[in-house]
């Protein structure tokens, strides 16, 4: 079976004060918490097993999910005693098969079996999904041709393809970090890593504008099914 490890132990300071009392993997999006609307996601798609890297008011999220037992799931927790950045607690991780990785403060459209299908035929050790990022220049950029302006293009939009916070990685990469802080680009470093592009909706709900967009455009999904 395989596992979804998710990493919600971060203490969310871009989105002071909101949580201030309630750790960020438990702000609402749409009308559920960001880290149940990401779980229920994965069960419709027939994943069971999940495991939780929590730390920042981890009782709060251990409380409120429990074991998972009582809607046939899975659910077991790794607890951070210090923080350890974005990989550092899946050295604590023991399993013989590949997993997939997903932050707590990510809410997409993924295909998760065909992403681990992807996974497995790539021959890559590991596979990072990756998300169209725009960002607009609200100015006029002047291109240059030596002293001269060659053209103005007028608040042109650059695309980048940006890590979407969802990973699959190897049974054997726990082994590949040492104790104490890693996040995960050091740890891909170690590594042949593949692509998997996420074509649907993606949304890093890390801070304030984002996550008030996210509530809205996730809220309208959830209701219409």
């Amino acid at each position: 079976m395989t596992a979804i490890v998710i990493m919600a132990g971060g203490r969310g300071l871009r989105l002071h004060p909101l949580t201030q009392k309630t750790p960020k993997p438990m702000l609402r999006v749409g009308s559920r918490p960001i880290l149940e609307t990401i779980i229920d996601k994965c069960v419709a798609q027939e994943f069971r097993r999940f495991i939780l890297c929590v730390s920042y008011k981890a009782e709060l999220i251990e409380s409120y999910f429990g074991d998972g037992s009582s809607r046939g799931l899975d659910i077991s927790y790794i607890r951070e005693g210090e923080p350890l950045g974005t990989a550092g607690a899946l050295r604590f991780l023991k399993t013989t098969n590949p997993f997939i990785v997903h932050n707590a403060d990510i809410v997409a459209d993924v295909d998760y079996a065909d992403l681990m299908e992807a996974h497995e035929k790539s021959g890559f050790e590991a596979t990072a999904a990756l998300a169209l990022h725009q960002h607009q220049v609200p100015f006029g950029v002047a291109v240059m041709d030596g002293e001269r302006i060659a053209r103005i293009d007028e608040k042109p939009i650059e695309c980048f393809s940006v890590a979407a916070g969802i990973y699959v990685l190897p049974p054997h990469a726990p082994r590949l970090i040492p104790e104490g802080p890693m996040d995960m680009p050091s740890l891909l470093e170690k590594m042949s890593v593949g692509s998997y592009p996420i074509e649907g909706f993606w949304a890093d709900v890390g801070h304030f504008e984002s996550l008030a967009a996210a509530h809205i455009e996730w809220g309208l999904r959830l209701a219409h099914g």
